[in-house]
């Protein structure tokens, strides 16, 4: 190693030193600390607060405050740890964590035994998350039942009528594509967004605009279009979009497109991504 990549190498040293000298103090401040930091991993650090852990990367938060030298983006990470020290504190029993119970839409492949999971449709799960603010989504797991002593009947209910609620704050958008009318839902969580397909109420709201029989396509888990009914060859000119985005995502969900009726959720068909072309083609399922 030559002189300059050693003295490179101390600059760095010092950043990380100061970086972390200051979040201590500031977490000190509220009466937290840094547990560890991840052997394998220097930017991911364990920060309790005497009976919670929350662990949380800050390889983005380090670049940041080394820019620009001020404590705004340190005191970013200890709202974000505040928030989880009190989501935490509320799962201590099921009557004071239930309001924070939703659903959260997956591939079969994502889903882990320990979760509590229920079976939707075309290859995707209902699974229950808990959070405090509709934007940090933390998995439940089947630890949290037994030790509520609460069957897993009871819980997703109440995940179902927890996203009814949050369904009536969400902003709906309308607009069209190519003539054909389409919905978009807006929450903090994009997420939470997409996961409304497997709400209770989501029919008795889009029937207000598109009557008892709609589509809806879900790329991602960050992307959901909810169309009026249409026909084959229409629903097939969204076929490169859908299909694009389906590969591009960081969270990839599905190419299917699903039917909503009075009375019924039906998978009509999908499209093929290894037979995929410019002009599309929706296969039935």
């Amino acid at each position: 190693m030559d002189i300059k990549e050693k003295i490179g190498g101390f600059f760095i040293k010092d950043k990380k030193e100061k970086f972390e000298n200051i979040i201590k103090t500031a977490l000190k401040r509220h009466n937290f600390s840094i547990a560890g930091v991840n052997k394998e991993d220097e930017f991911k650090y364990e920060i309790t607060s005497g009976t919670a852990v929350f662990t949380v990367n800050v390889r983005e938060l380090r670049k940041l405050y080394n820019l620009a030298h001020t404590e705004e983006e340190i005191e970013s990470l200890i709202v974000e740890a505040e928030e989880f020290f009190l989501t935490e504190s509320k799962m201590i029993s099921f009557t004071n964590a239930q309001t924070l119970l939703r659903l959260l839409i997956m591939r079969d492949d994502e889903v882990k035994n320990e979760f509590v999971s229920a079976d939707f449709i075309q290859g995707l799960k209902k699974v229950v998350v808990y959070t405090s603010d509709d934007v940090n989504l933390n998995i439940l797991d089947e630890a949290f039942l037994k030790k509520w002593g609460v069957p897993r009947e009871v819980i997703l209910p109440v995940a179902d009528r927890n996203m009814c609620r949050l369904l009536e704050k969400a902003e709906i958008v309308e607009s069209s594509i190519n003539e054909t009318r389409v919905l978009e839902l807006k929450l903090p969580s994009k997420e939470l967004c997409v996961s409304m397909l497997m709400c209770s109420d989501l029919r008795k709201t889009v029937c207000q605009y598109f009557g008892e029989k709609f589509l809806a396509v879900a790329p991602s888990r960050e992307n959901l279009l909810i169309l009026e009914d249409v026909t084959k060859d229409m629903l097939e000119g969204l076929g490169s979009v859908i299909i694009n985005e389906y590969r591009k995502a960081a969270n990839p969900l599905t190419t299917g497109v699903m039917l909503f009726t009075q009375n019924d959720i039906e998978a009509i068909g999908y499209f093929s991504v290894a037979k995929a072309s410019e002009e599309g083609g929706v296969e039935d399922a």
